[in-house]
């Protein structure tokens, strides 16, 4: 009995860590920033930033990509942030993955964009600028650690991580898992998982 326990699979078969194809929020950043502006023009609010038509042609991509490992080796979990740009990354995966194979499809907060607290919209002059104290604080202990008001830390985000990892390999071992969050995410799963 001790000797089977032993063997036995604890982790996925394969993850997949992807971020959201490019968003309305990121050609508006890259907007602001070239035109050396202080705040980030957008309407919506962070978790309703829709895919840019670059960001849709992108998610329809990676859903081909998918397709293209055959049932055999498409993923047969999808986890994604309820943000709209990654639940619309992972339903363009989805329409092309064998839904036979699928054993569960769940957005989960835990996977949610990095909080960026009062410094949301900003651009990095419009920090300087707004909140000099914070910049010169963000230089000094670097952006791994630095939590501004009102948001998260690189180490808050990879807290919340930890339990989703635990999570993954308490329900999902033996699977084929893809997660489809956002850029910080991604780095901080490949903090955790190299």
């Amino acid at each position: 009995m001790e000797e089977v326990q032993k063997r036995e699979q604890k982790w996925p078969d394969k993850i997949w860590v992807v971020r959201h194809g490019q968003s309305a929020g990121n050609v508006a950043r890259d907007a602001a920033e070239a035109a050396s502006q202080l705040l980030i023009d957008i309407a919506e609010r962070d978790v309703d930033v829709p895919l840019s038509q670059l960001g849709e042609r992108q998610a329809h991509a990676l859903g081909g990509w998918f397709r293209a490992l055959g049932s055999d080796g498409q993923p047969t979990v999808v986890l994604f942030s309820p943000y709209v740009r990654a639940r619309a990354t992972a339903n363009a995966v989805l329409d092309e993955l064998d839904r036979a194979q699928l054993t569960a499809v769940v957005a989960d907060e835990r996977l949610r964009e990095k909080e960026f607290g009062i410094l949301d919209r900003l651009t990095p002059l419009g920090i300087h600028d707004k909140y000099p104290e914070l910049a010169e604080q963000r230089q000094h202990v670097g952006k791994f650690y630095f939590r501004p008001p009102g948001g998260e830390s690189w180490c808050d985000v990879i807290l919340r991580l930890r339990s989703t990892l635990d999570m993954i390999s308490r329900e999902y071992r033996g699977e084929r898992v893809l997660i489809v969050a956002h850029q910080v995410i991604v780095n901080c799963f490949r903090y955790l998982l190299e």
